[in-house]
C-alpha cells in the first residue's frame, strides 16, 4: 500500500518536500472489509486547514475515486 504522509508542516504554499510517499504492508482483510485502489485523489483547499492538526508522519486524508479490487464477505 502507498500512502502520503505529512513530512513537515508547511507555511504558505505546500511543496513536494512537505510530503512523503510511504509503502506499508496491508494486513489480511477481516470479515466485511473491502480493498480499493485509488484512481484519483483530491487536493482540496480544506486540506490546508486539516494538515495543521496533523502530526508529522500522519497520513493525509482526502476524498478519492477508487476501484473495487477484493472483498472478504463471508456468507
Amino acid at each position: 500500500m502507498l500512502r502520503w504522509t505529512l513530512k513537515k508542516h508547511f507555511v504558505g504554499n505546500p511543496t513536494n518536500s512537505d510530503f512523503e510517499l510511504k509503502t506499508a504492508e496491508l494486513p489480511p482483510l477481516k470479515n466485511r472489509e473491502v480493498l480499493l485502489e485509488a484512481l484519483f485523489l483530491t487536493g482540496d483547499p480544506y486540506m490546508r486547514v486539516a494538515a495543521k492538526r496533523l502530526k508529522e508522519g500522519d497520513t493525509m486524508m482526502g476524498q478519492q475515486v477508487a476501484r473495487f479490487l477484493l472483498d472478504s464477505l463471508i456468507y
